[in-house]
């Protein structure tokens, strides 16, 4: 009986991993003429989940795939070669600008210009690159830490108290602005909000 235990134990194991291995996924960029696209020729600029993959595939020209510098993702491709596609599987949430170092440029703050594009990262279509990734008590202080999607924005941190039963009010206010952001991860410390506000609910918004 323990030995049939131990094996139904590691098969839903071994299922998880795969379901795992399951649901990371590749997005096929085209580079042609002076552009990157999809299968139709429109510019495209893939949002994918974490831990996907993007596949970037040279049709003519001559091009490479390079991110801008400053980001949490960073890659660089030699110059494409049609028999050679070159790809980078993605772990770390943000939107990540990149470029032709032939025909593009890196504009600084993580930005590009030129024949350029961006690849977004999330957890899935309930996340946005500007997303609250802990939330933890630090005495009477509440320390909220977030993503801030690695390019220069303004990101304003809000705050809406919550009840013990996990409701929260919609009636969020503003309680930080960062402006001009230039890291790709930042935190905030609310003072006194795990006395004043124990049940807090945290979200960022990006004034256009």
């Amino acid at each position: 009986m323990k030995t049939a235990l131990k094996l139904a134990f590691v098969g839903i194991i071994s299922l998880q991993f795969l379901a795992i291995i399951a649901r990371a996924a590749t997005s096929t960029v085209y580079v042609v003429n002076f552009d990157f696209v999809d299968a139709s020729g429109l510019h495209i600029d893939p949002a994918i989940n974490l831990g996907d993959t993007v596949t970037w595939v040279l049709s003519n020209g001559t091009h490479t795939s390079t991110s801008s510098a400053g980001q949490l993702e960073s890659w660089g491709s030699a110059i494409l070669s049609t028999n050679a596609p070159f790809s980078h599987t993605f772990s770390q949430l943000g939107t990540f600008n990149y470029h032709c170092s032939i025909h593009g440029f890196d504009a600084g703050c993580r930005q590009a210009g030129a024949m350029s594009g961006h690849i977004t990262v999330s957890l899935g279509a309930l996340t946005t690159p500007y997303t609250i990734t802990t939330f933890t008590n630090s005495g009477n202080d509440i320390v909220v830490n977030w993503i801030t999607g690695g390019i220069c924005e303004t990101n304003v941190l809000q705050r809406s108290p919550g009840a013990g039963d996990g409701s929260f009010s919609t009636n969020f206010v503003d309680i930080f602005t960062l402006t001009n952001t230039t890291g790709n991860v930042t935190n905030y410390v609310d003072p006194g909000a795990a006395t004043n506000f124990p049940n807090a609910y945290y979200r960022v918004r990006v004034p256009q």
